[in-house]
């Protein structure tokens, strides 16, 4: 696992909406076909980035805020970031 390859991911999600990121299990296991142990390792590494630029960083079952609505990231949400 490359930072190189978190940053590629991180930018193409930001490319799309800078406000919230959601990295999904399909996108991660099946898309890019990483292991359990490599998905664990990108989200720790995505985790670190993410809040060094100002996100709030949810995983899979957690209860959060935004826009005023109550939500849970959902069972396919590895990762969900929202701007702070």
């Amino acid at each position: 696992m490359t930072t190189q390859f978190v940053e590629s991911l991180i930018n193409s999600k930001m490319n799309i909406n800078q406000n919230e990121i959601i990295f999904t299990f399909y996108e991660l296991r099946v898309k890019h076909n990483l292991t359990e142990e490599q998905t664990d390792e990108f989200l720790a590494l995505c985790k670190t980035r993410l809040e060094n630029l100002d996100y709030r960083v949810f995983f899979t079952g957690t209860k959060f805020t935004y826009k005023e609505q109550k939500r849970i990231v959902q069972d396919n949400e590895l990762l969900v970031a929202i701007k702070e």
